[in-house]
This record gives structure tokens, C-alpha cells and sequence, in this order.
């Protein structure tokens, strides 16, 4: 993550998860300058209302909000934020919900320090990062759907365009006149259809299939 004073909020009810995360990040991220915490759902949709942060990690079985309440709330608030999910649960159906609502990481609490510094540098970094068996369930996914993979339509190309000519998020949102919601919308669509895990990996995949040329990168 090149830009400067990263904000990433930590939300968890049970407060010694809470300041280990914290403790994690400000020791293992020093590009990260803010870390906020919430132990409620309230508490952090008031946080994400009132700043602009690059980072939201989630738990999802909080006592006020359901996990995917939480998780649509927050995109509305914050359409630019990236979101890992940290949890407990690994039961196949919930990742599945989880995987549906597009985030960018899923986590399991049993996971190491090194595990969650690593998910959060390659989210910044506009990748996205899954758990082992996340990954496996979302492999799953995509063999249940037949292995098909839709065409890429003609504002996703537009919007590939704009991303391997190094626009952000807001350049692509004003010059196709879109919300930047809109613009995530179609960069998560994009990262699926071509089966890509950051940015670098989207582009160099549309290269070598040919969607967009060499020049352009």
C-alpha cells in the first residue's frame, strides 16, 4: 500500500481479540498510521460514517448486527474500503455467504500473527486473500457453476481499461460517470471472471487472453 496515513478499523466484541489485532498490526504494519477499534456494529458504522478508512476486519457474530448487515451497511458508507472477515465459524455455508458478499479476505481466528499481517498487506494492496479452506470452498463454488465463466461486458472492459491505465477508483468513477460503488463493483466482477488475486494479476491475465493489449499496461 504506497498511500500515505492508512486507517484501518478492527471490530470484534471480545476485547482481547480486539487488542491483540491492534497490537498485530501496529507492531508487524508500520505503513498502517490509524488503527480504530469497535466492539459493536453501531459503533463501528458511526466510526466508518464519520472517517475514511482503507481497511475494515470484521468479525461477524457481533451482539447488535448480523455479520452480513454489517458488511452491506459498511460498503454503503464506505464503498472504497477493502474488508477481511476474522471469525470462528468455518461451516461451508457461511463461507459461501461470505464469498457472495464479495469481501476481499476471509480469516479464521486460529490463524498466526504472520497469517493476519500478511491478509492485510495483500488487501491493501488490492489483492484479495483466503483462508486455505475459503479458497477451497470457493474453487467449489466455481466447479458447481459448471466451470462457466460469463463475458466480460462492455462497461467491465471499460472499466479494465481504466485500471490497467493506472486510474484510481474516483478517476474511473468520474470519467465513466459512475459512483465509485459502481466502479468496486465491476473491479470485484473483474478479479472473478478472471480468476485474478490483485491487480497486476488482472491486467497480466487480460493481456495474455488477449482483452486488452500489451501497450496498454
Amino acid at each position: 500500500m504506497k498511500e500515505k496515513d492508512v486507517c484501518i478499523l478492527l471490530v470484534d466484541d471480545h476485547d482481547l481479540v480486539l487488542q491483540g489485532l491492534k497490537r498485530i498490526v501496529e507492531c508487524m504494519l508500520p505503513e498502517v498510521k490509524s488503527v480504530c477499534t469497535a466492539s459493536s456494529g453501531q459503533e463501528a458504522l458511526r466510526l466508518i460514517a464519520s472517517q475514511g478508512f482503507h481497511l475494515l476486519m470484521l468479525d461477524v457474530e457481533l451482539p447488535d448486527i448480523s455479520g452480513l448487515e454489517l458488511i452491506g451497511q459498511a460498503r454503503k458508507l464506505n464503498p472504497q474500503a477493502r474488508i477481511i472477515v476474522n471469525t470462528m465459524h468455518e461451516e461451508v455455508w457461511f463461507v459461501k455467504d461470505l464469498l457472495q458478499c464479495h469481501v476481499d479476505g476471509i480469516l479464521f481466528k486460529s490463524v498466526n500473527s504472520k497469517k493476519i499481517a500478511e491478509a492485510i498487506r495483500c488487501v491493501l494492496d488490492g489483492g484479495t486473500y483466503y483462508c486455505p479452506y475459503a479458497e477451497q470452498v470457493r474453487v467449489q463454488m466455481r466447479r458447481a457453476d459448471g466451470g462457466r465463466r460469463e463475458e466480460l461486458s462492455l462497461r467491465e472492459l471499460d472499466v479494465l481499461k481504466c485500471i490497467s491505465e493506472g486510474k484510481s477508483t474516483q478517476e474511473i468513477a468520474r470519467e465513466l460517470c459512475v459512483s465509485p460503488n459502481t466502479v468496486e463493483t465491476h473491479r470485484r466482477h473483474l478479479m472473478e471472471k478472471l480468476e485474478a488475486r490483485n491487480v497486476a494479476d488482472l491486467i497480466m491475465t487480460a493481456i495474455s487472453r488477449g482483452i486488452i493489449p500489451i501497450r496498454k499496461y
